[in-house]
């Protein structure tokens, strides 16, 4: 078994319906992924969704029960990587060899 987030679940999702013409009825999304070759776990999601026809891919995930951001532009930025200091014996080394 994979260990699932749901940024993983989204990039999974809009990966095997790339292409769909949205707006799509379920069996639409469902013959989309057959034929892409997806995975049993997004069959499965897929085919427990409702009956329906879904407007776009935010849709698709909200039945699936992935939190998706409708709006890109409000998605908050990772946090700087915070590097390790480097230690101060091996830069008064440092500081040493350039002189």
């Amino acid at each position: 078994m994979y260990r699932r987030t749901s940024r993983a679940d989204v990039t999974r999702i809009g990966q095997v319906l790339d292409g769909v013409e949205f707006p799509a009825a379920k069996w639409q999304l469902i013959a989309h992924a057959d034929h892409y070759g997806a995975d049993a776990v997004t069959r499965a999601e897929l085919w427990a969704m409702p009956v329906a026809a879904y407007p776009d891919l935010v849709s698709v995930l909200t039945a699936i029960g992935v939190p998706a951001r409708s709006d890109p532009s409000r998605a908050v930025p990772p946090p700087p990587v915070a590097y390790r200091r480097q230690p101060e014996l091996q830069a008064a080394a440092q500081e040493r060899r350039e002189r």
